[in-house]
């Protein structure tokens, strides 16, 4: 495939490949996207497949949800209709999310972000002939760094716990990005993505006491204290107004339990390739590479 990354013009490109058939083409979501794909498509003529990956996943302003996620949706399905970027017969891939789905059992979304991807999703059922909407599981891997606090506390041999008893699931980034090329052709609709696998925070535990070769203890954390805690964090980090790596309403969130492999949802027929001993693997050595950790 010839691959065209529409990319922020501050985007940070070290991890793309230095691969021929990769072109990088700067984009400003903010500014008229019709223009900019109409110049595109002149330069490189029609896409067949058109993969929506920009998002807003933590914020301390709600509006920013809806603006990032809803926002510039509409105005990447409006630019490429208007500009013909995407060709006619032309499919439109939406990287969406669990979160739009909501937590097992729950089935609807818990949270702003949740929220906010399910709206884009309807703009783009509403506005899209042709379409594949992909709900990933907790994402993670080499360049990620949601899971870093996670892997220093296992470091020092501690693992705070809310709740024991918490089904989780995850995907490798590695893993999603090779079952969305695989499915692109699929029937159209909406498709989740995870291993297949149901993990308990015991399960994370076993790897990091393996990658660090020690014991790392569980530290049982009452769940009031750590809403405490994480309200306490959003009201400094607007004081400084700093973007947090997590916010009160995210820990309410990823809180829940988020076994949907274990429904009748509609899942990829992909098999991934990558454990999560593997995959934890892969996060630490980049963590350690670019002194994370």
């Amino acid at each position: 495939m010839e691959v065209h990354a529409l990319i922020r013009k501050n985007a940070n490109t070290s991890l793309l490949p230095d691969n021929q058939s990769l072109t990088l083409h700067p984009i400003n979501y903010r500014e008229n996207l019709t223009e900019q794909f109409t110049s595109i498509k002149d330069q490189i003529g029609g896409l067949d497949f058109f993969i929506h990956n920009a998002g807003m996943t933590v914020s301390l302003k709600n509006e920013e949800y809806y603006q990032v996620n809803v926002g510039i949706t509409t105005a990447i399905t409006n630019a490429l209709l208007d500009s013909k970027l995407l060709k006619s017969k032309g499919r439109f891939v939406y990287t969406s999310s669990y979160a739009a789905q909501g937590p097992a059992s729950i089935n609807q979304p818990v949270s702003h972000y949740g929220r906010s991807k399910l709206q884009a999703e309807k703009v783009i059922q509403e506005k899209m002939p042709d379409y594949l909407l992909v709900r990933p599981t907790a994402i993670y891997g080499a360049g990620d760094e949601a899971f870093l606090p996670l892997f220093k506390g296992a470091k020092m041999g501690v693992y705070p716990v809310t709740d024991s008893k918490q089904r989780m699931s995850m995907i490798h980034a590695e893993d999603l990005a090779r079952m969305i090329v695989a499915d692109m052709q699929s029937a159209p609709g909406i498709l989740h993505y995870n291993d297949g696998n149901t993990y308990l925070h015991q399960d994370f535990i076993e790897i990091f006491q393996e990658l660090f070769d020690k014991k790392v203890r569980k530290f049982p954390l009452p769940k009031w204290l750590a809403k405490f805690s994480m309200g306490s964090s959003d009201i400094w980090h607007k004081i400084i107004n700093k973007r947090p790596g997590i916010t009160l309403e995210k820990f309410d969130e990823i809180s829940q339990h988020w076994d949907l492999h274990t429904t009748d949802l509609r899942h990829s027929t992909v098999k991934p390739q990558i454990s999560l001993k593997e995959g934890f693997e892969n996060a630490l050595k980049y963590y350690q590479e670019n002194n994370l950790i």
